[in-house]
């Protein structure tokens, strides 16, 4: 679908007149990437803020459509995206226009809708090196754009998630991810045992509240997959059932009420473990 402002040059500069109504087909497409069944009908996610298109467009994804707030043509932010030169399809939407694409209170300047991210086949990315993460039932999108963000921070090959957990282009998860969603293959809706019939020499680590190892102090080796569940309900026992390695994240804060990490900060702790130890990350001095 054609955006129906272009690039080219009117009384708005180069973006070309404003879409005021959200009537507008490109607009009424970007506003139901909101909701999980347009994103699949569509085949399509919805990226808010410039930091984050910045990212998808440094990652080599093409946008389908940018807007860009008329009263924010000049801002900085817009002026600075690594457009390369490209032509993209730009469009220039008023502040009402704008409100009714975002699903943030404030709608950023800049926002853009890509095509939904397609992954290598995992089986590709089965090696001796291999360090995936699994989403089991972790419901909370902000939760899982910290696992995300956190994978892509600490070298993770992959992150695959549950059937229960969110949706990993849900706008929440893609904000919370900081565009890390671009950097590391994502799989959604797989069972653990499908995904571990794609990565068969994988040992699996599975984070549990009590009972398992200290992560710092038991062998921890590739190729591995650590799964991660939601704060309350934990790990599945069908997850349970496949973990080779339970660990335990040791509390200091017990005493004050904290007896549980949620699973973006569970998960990222944990991925920081396995990357210092095996090589993902450089550690001080090397």
């Amino acid at each position: 679908m054609r955006p129906s402002a272009s690039r080219e040059g009117s009384s708005h500069g180069v973006y070309g007149e404003p879409i005021t109504s959200t009537q507008n087909a490109l607009v009424k497409r970007a506003a139901s990437l909101q909701y999980h069944k347009f994103r699949r009908r569509h085949n399509a996610f919805l990226v808010e803020g410039a930091d984050l298109v910045a990212a998808g467009l440094v990652a080599g994804q093409r946008p389908q459509a940018i807007f860009v707030q008329a009263e924010d043509t000049g801002v900085p932010e817009l002026r600075e995206l690594p457009l390369g030169g490209a032509s993209l399809p730009v469009a220039v939407v008023t502040r009402r226009v704008a409100a009714h694409i975002s699903s943030l209170e404030t709608p950023p300047a800049v926002m853009a809708v890509f095509p939904l991210l397609v992954p290598p086949p995992l089986a590709a990315l089965s090696s001796t090196h291999t360090l995936g993460l699994y989403a089991d039932r972790v419901a909370d999108p902000g939760n899982l754009g910290t696992l995300v963000r956190a994978a892509a921070a600490f070298g993770a090959t992959c992150v695959l998630t549950s059937p229960e957990s969110a949706d990993l282009f849900a706008p929440k998860v893609v904000r919370a991810s900081m565009g890390a969603v671009f950097g590391v293959p994502l799989y959604s809706g797989w069972t653990l045992s499908r995904a571990l019939e794609e990565l068969a020499s994988a040992r699996v680590y599975g984070l549990v509240a009590h009972g398992g190892a200290d992560p710092g102090a038991v062998p921890l080796c590739r190729p591995a997959l650590v799964c991660v569940g939601a704060e309350r309900v934990g790990l599945s026992p069908a997850v349970l059932e496949m973990v080779d390695q339970p660990l335990t994240i040791p509390l200091a804060g017990a005493v004050a009420g904290v007896e549980s990490l949620n699973a973006g900060v569970a998960g990222a702790i944990a991925l920081y473990e396995f990357s210092r130890r095996t090589g993902g990350i450089p550690t001080a001095g090397r």
